[in-house]
């Protein structure tokens, strides 16, 4: 993946709730890429969210530093593509697409025993059309 990232910021509406999102905006060569048709989510409840569901400043600063230790670990080697960040209803989600579901759940379970300031988890879905990117731009 290359170091020129581009990110768009968005503000949108999710089922009544404010949702602010970030897109990797650097990666549509990489978009449906036969290889990347795994999605990753990694969920990240916020610990003391604001009356929007957002954190605060303080906390902000502990989840982007978590997020850079999540980029560091599954986009090594283009292992993932790091594609969006959802924060909404208390909840901060990371979306990335992967072609090795199981280093990157090992990755992740790794940083979830190290981190002491959350709980980590994340789930996987076959998306080989980047259907879930798709229906975030809508």
């Amino acid at each position: 993946m290359s170091n020129q990232e581009c990110w768009g910021l968005y503000e949108k509406k999710y089922e009544d709730h404010p949702l602010r999102l970030r897109i990797n905006e650097s990666i549509e060569e990489y978009v449906c890429h036969p290889r990347y048709k795994y999605l990753l989510c990694v969920s990240i409840p916020l610990n003391d969210p604001d009356e929007n569901g957002f954190a605060y400043p303080e906390e902000c600063k502990l989840l982007d530093e978590l997020e850079l230790m999540l980029r560091d670990k599954l986009e090594d080697q283009q292992l993932s593509i790091f594609a969006a960040v959802i924060t909404s209803d208390g909840f901060r989600l990371h979306l990335a697409y992967t072609y090795n579901t199981k280093v990157c759940e090992e990755f992740i379970q790794q940083i979830n025993q190290d981190w002491i300031y959350h709980d980590i988890s994340v789930t996987v879905q076959e998306d080989k059309n980047w259907e879930a990117i798709e229906s975030l731009l809508r």
